[in-house]
């Protein structure tokens, strides 16, 4: 706390570098620069956008049905309302009754709302405590959150009964206790048009009628279109997490596993756990952390050196769908990285290490490529350790291995006492589905069936009506 005190003026970030370099600390990573913070903080983003959005779908097509509900039960009790006009109830008094029975129904849908929204809600937050590892994340709905949402459900359901009501209101005592007048049909030029003759008779009367409200028709074609967007971002999820896995777990990485060194180690490492029972193929690559800048733009991340001819790590461009050959000096930016220093190909980066001896100095942008996950940045791992001007060393060993030699190769690491981890790729790739699949599929049968009922309301309202 002294020593905080004693450089109060330098970043907070390089107090505690100083603070815990006597410890072995070796760099602080702020929070915003942890890959489980943007993880966290992309998932926020898409809640807050997501309860934006689908509301405002939700409340617009609520106030449509609303409407033609409420048409149609005025449409079919006109000689009611004539009747009660002619005993002396004033229009106020009939647009109250209608109104009193919008509210009824605003009333109880925001009640069964309160109930799905608690459980969902809860569901919700239980996932993310156990997917993020939370040590405490407590499901404490505010009454405000609940006050509001009967509220503005409650206004759009009167918004939309607005239009209704009022026709209600406008009928006179003696029009409204006669039948409505017939429509007044016209012969339209569509059905002298050589398609209008092609087509056949229930057709053109599907067509017709269509034309003759097409207020009523697009507003139901914009509720089914809403329902059917619903369900297909609800559904793209599971391809979505495919595509990431594809990517991150199979085109960048064709290893069996990696092993951890419990220290760096020279180059000949690699040689001897090519010498291990079942190994194909062994390729080394380390990592370092590092702070990058550019003028005023900084990143803290790492530096991944891998070897040039490496084909168990390859750099791999999602855009492209390419490999990026590692070039002999210089760095691999991700796009991410790049975008945030404004860098492109050609431009210098400046580089502290923030291991070891901790050299700095600008280092050349050579190759910038796309990725899904994280902002990495990559070196040729020879040129690496020449510019931190320490020998040849290596951290991790990526290794490709016979599955029926996979016993004896297991026996044999744990035996090694310089083997610190064995990371295997399958291991993670069955942890990534384990979590993400189970909260994708909550997510796909809430909005499934949200967009099911969006599409049955409409179309079911949309049909009485023309019947």
């Amino acid at each position: 706390v002294t020593l905080l005190r004693d450089v109060a003026a330098e970043p907070v970030i390089e107090q505690i570098d100083m603070l815990l370099e006597r410890y072995g600390g070796i760099s602080a990573i702020p929070r915003a620069d942890q890959i489980s913070n943007w993880f966290v903080m992309n998932e926020l983003n898409q809640l807050r956008t997501m309860s934006s959005v689908l509301p405002v779908i939700f409340l617009s097509v609520a106030a449509f049905l609303c409407y033609m509900v409420l048409a149609r039960l005025i449409a079919t009790e006109r000689s009611e309302i004539g009747l009660l006009k002619a005993f002396g109830y004033s229009n106020l008094e009939v647009a109250w009754h209608y109104t009193k029975f919008v509210i009824a129904i605003a009333a109880i849908g925001s009640v069964v709302g309160w109930v799905l929204g608690g459980i969902f809600g809860r569901t919700n937050t239980q996932l993310y405590a156990e997917t993020f590892r939370f040590p405490l994340l407590i499901y404490a709905p505010s009454t405000t959150a609940f006050v509001v949402a009967a509220a503005v459900s409650l206004v759009a359901t009167l918004a939309g009964a607005l239009g209704a009501v009022r026709r209600a209101v406008k009928l006179p005592p003696a029009e409204s206790m006669r039948p409505p007048a017939p429509a007044v049909y016209r012969r339209s030029r569509f059905g002298d048009t050589g398609l209008g003759r092609w087509l056949d008779q229930p057709t053109r009367i599907a067509l017709r009628q269509i034309g003759r409200w097409p207020v009523r028709a697009g507003m139901t074609c914009v509720g089914i279109a809403a329902a059917v967007g619903l369900l297909i971002m609800a559904l793209q999820w599971d391809d979505s997490i495919d595509y990431i896995a594809e990517n991150y777990f199979f085109s960048s990485q064709h290893q069996t596993m990696s092993i951890g060194l419990a220290e760096p180690q020279a180059m000949t490492a690699v040689r001897e756990f090519e010498h291990m029972p079942g190994v194909l193929t062994a390729e080394p690559w380390r990592t370092l952390p590092a702070d990058f800048s550019v003028g005023t733009k900084s990143h803290r991340g790492g530096i991944i050196g891998i070897a040039r001819d490496s084909h168990l790590q390859p750099i791999y461009d999602e855009a492209s769908g390419t490999t990026v050959a590692v070039p002999e000096a210089g760095l691999v930016l991700s796009a991410f990285l790049a975008r945030k220093l404004g860098v492109g190909v050609g431009d210098t980066v400046w580089v502290d290490i923030l291991e070891g001896r901790r050299p700095s100095g600008e280092l050349p942008v050579a190759a910038v490529f796309q990725t899904t996950i994280a902002m990495p940045a990559y070196m040729e791992i020879g040129a690496l350790n020449r510019w931190m001007k320490v020998r040849p060393t290596v951290e991790y060993v990526n290794l490709l291995i016979d599955p029926a030699e996979e016993t004896k190769l297991f026996a044999e690491l744990k035996a090694t006492p310089a083997v610190s981890a064995v990371m295997l790729r399958q291991a993670a790739l069955d942890a990534f589905y384990d979590t993400v699949a189970r909260n994708i599929l909550v997510y796909i049968f809430m909005f499934t069936g949200f967009a099911c009922a969006l599409g049955f309301g409409v179309a079911y309202n949309s049909t009485r009506i023309a019947l």
